[in-house]
């Protein structure tokens, strides 16, 4: 048997983290999500391909052990796995979305059942999913895409077991609403043929930047407690904490778990890492740092006297010394944050910045809640960013912008 992985979506909603990688890349404790389906879908098939946007093929080539597709211009995830029809010579294959995680009991779930087959999950949410409407005997009878009143909990996860009928309904489908040539739309034409598999366990769609905070935590939750790095005389460890090969904890850090520390990392002295903190690899975090259930991407470096809180700071970060990032509203409500020109609600009162890679900001900068800071982006002294910043921007405080204008 056979697995694909339609990994080739450009991940607008989760930008700025995929201004600078694919969204299967986005580090789950500092391995990319994609890694972690491979090494699933290598227990149960012989052949794994992947289907990729030629943008982000440079991030692919370092996978080993797998078939690299290139999608066709036609958008979509039915336009997709039609770009691997030719390599199918299976009577059964698996097909995953690429940006969807999940536990090996999914993938096992599907398998135990023969012919097309579906996997399903309840969720709090079902409007910005396609909603699944099945029979009595566990059969499909539709998904309905993105409904404001939803019908049902039940939502379509993203994972399959197709035979090779489903690639002649893909010839017949006709562009979404949105443009695209959408698989939902093709396993609706064979509804009938589709068992639906109720599935109880880890799930979760990884669709806008903070969900990134909260699959950390569930990933961390289910670690034991190691440490191979070296820990100084006179730091303080408490709670589950993880510490990789290579990492230095200097003296007089407190590290309060569950949390995570990557490879080659080096924390304090006299840094606080607060619980659900999860820092990849060769990342610095210095003197008189607090940091607070937050994702921190490898490569990053915040030296001295700062607060990230609720936060994702992307690969290969500099902050100067001083910049805050603010997490909660002054007045306590709900933190909202533009998604794809929609102001969306993060659901979290608390919810600090979302960084973009290779991001440099200046002394004493603060960030406010909610707000996004796009890749390459340069954020001047003493600025205060109560906007969003674009992709490759110059943020100037007030007094820089009078000064410029005159």
């Amino acid at each position: 048997m056979k697995a694909v992985i339609l990994a080739a979506g450009k991940g607008e909603r989760l930008e700025p983290i995929t201004h600078t990688r694919p969204k299967p890349f986005v580090p789950i404790l500092d391995k990319p999500l994609i890694l972690r389906h491979i090494e699933i879908l290598r227990k149960y098939v012989s052949d794994i391909l992947v289907v990729i946007n030629s943008e982000y093929k440079v991030h692919f080539n370092s996978i080993q052990g797998v078939k690299l597709v290139e999608q066709i211009n036609t958008r979509g995830t039915a336009a997709a796995l039609k770009s691997v029809e030719k390599y199918i010579n299976d009577e059964e294959f698996l097909v995953i979305y690429g940006d969807v995680l999940f536990e090996e009991d999914a993938i096992k779930s599907v398998m135990k059942v023969e012919g097309n087959t579906m996997l399903s999950v309840s969720v709090n949410d079902p409007k910005r999913y396609g909603v699944v409407i099945l029979n009595s005997e566990n059969r499909l009878v539709k998904i309905i895409e993105k409904v404001e009143n939803p019908p049902s909990n039940l939502i379509n996860a993203g994972i399959y077991k197709f035979t090779q009928d489903i690639f002649s309904y893909i010839d017949k489908i006709r562009p979404s609403i949105r443009g695209e040539y959408e698989l939902p739309d093709a396993i609706n034409m064979i509804a009938d043929k589709v068992t639906v598999v109720k599935y109880n366990g880890i799930w979760m769609d990884i669709g806008r930047p903070w969900d990134l905070i909260d699959a950390n935590k569930i990933f961390l939750e289910k670690e034991e407690s190691r440490i191979f790095g070296l820990v100084e005389e006179n730091v303080k460890i408490k709670n589950k904490v993880i510490i990789e090969e290579g990492a230095v904890i200097k003296s007089g850090t407190y590290i309060e778990g569950p949390a995570y520390i990557g490879k080659n990392s080096v924390i304090g002295p006299y840094a606080y890492i607060r619980p659900y903190t999860v820092i990849g690899s060769n990342v610095r975090i210095g003197a008189f740092n607090e940091i607070k259930e937050s994702v921190i991407m490898e490569n990053t470096k915040i030296p001295h006297l700062s607060y990230v809180g609720d936060s994702v700071i992307c690969e290969d970060v500099n902050f100067g010394a001083g910049t805050i990032t603010a997490n909660l509203r002054f007045d306590e409500k709900e933190v909202k944050v533009n998604i794809k020109n929609e102001r969306v609600s993060s659901g979290r009162k608390k919810l600090g910045a979302i960084v973009g890679g290779h991001v440099r900001t200046g002394i004493n900068v603060s960030i406010l809640p909610g707000i996004k800071i796009g890749a390459y982006a340069w954020i001047y002294p003493g600025a205060v960013v109560d906007r969003d910043v674009n992709k490759g921007e110059f943020f100037y405080p007030p007094y820089l912008r009078r000064s410029s204008s005159t």
